[in-house]
């Protein structure tokens, strides 16, 4: 009894993980079964989704600094000094031709330094069908340089104007200068990122839609090749009539 007793001391006993792995192991199994399936079906468009967040976050982290100021001119008739039909028309024909190079060589004010050519990408005008008022937006990688595009357009729309007053019959006047602005149009970080997720549940929702037309597709052929309980029954052979034949 006693080497016995010794002999089962002796043996080494199973490492504590072992033991754990036993007790544990089904339950890790069906967690691990679980985890995988819903990788494999929400997998991409989780992916999708994270894309977007992402590169919404990184265009406006990234993305190159703009500001952007206003002026604003109004088109009243020469005679009156009031706005009419005739002034609203000219307002808009006036507001297409700010961004023009031959309408901002009448500017007095100087234009900042950049490349030829690129003054119209940094002014936009915008007209009212309603007033004669002409919003001309100018935009660049500093404050004053956004607010310098404002004032140039509308100091040379004014001066365009008054040269052309005996044949339009209006009169351009400024009614407000652009200041620098204290903080940068774009780019905007809540705005980017609600862009990038809101791209991203997009495509995620159209791979989901895809995938699920895809498998009831799948479903639909894998029932469609089962044999059917009376297909299987048919035997080869006679037909039974129910008619007993008696041999000769």
């Amino acid at each position: 009894m006693m080497q016995r007793r010794d002999a089962r001391r002796r043996q080494p006993r199973p490492p504590r993980t072992v033991r754990r792995a036993g007790r544990f192991g089904p339950p890790a199994r069906r967690l691990r079964e679980w985890t995988t399936a819903k990788a494999r079906r929400f997998g991409l468009p989780i992916t999708f989704v994270l894309a977007g967040f992402l590169g919404g976050l990184g265009y406006a982290v990234f993305a190159p600094t703009t500001y952007t100021a206003t002026a604003f001119v109004l088109v009243v008739d020469a005679g009156k000094g009031q706005s009419g039909p005739a002034a609203v028309s000219f307002a808009q024909a006036f507001g297409r031709l700010a961004p023009l190079p031959e309408t901002l060589a009448y500017s007095s004010l100087p234009l900042p330094d950049g490349e030829s050519g690129s003054s119209r990408a940094h002014i936009q005008a915008s007209t009212s069908p309603d007033t004669p008022l002409i919003k001309l937006a100018g935009s660049g990688r500093t404050a004053r340089d956004a607010a310098a595009y404002a004032n140039a357009a509308a100091d040379a729309l004014v001066r365009y104007g008054t040269s052309h007053r005996s044949d339009t019959g209006v009169r351009v006047a400024l009614m407000t200068l652009a200041e620098p602005p204290a903080a940068p149009s774009s780019p905007n970080l809540p705005l980017g990122v609600a862009v990038g997720t809101a791209s991203g549940v997009l495509l995620a929702g159209l791979a989901a839609a895809v995938l699920s037309g895809r498998s009831g597709r799948a479903g639909r052929r894998e029932r469609g090749r089962v044999p059917s309980a009376a297909g299987t029954a048919a035997v080869p052979g006679q037909v039974p009539t129910g008619r007993v034949e008696v041999g000769s």
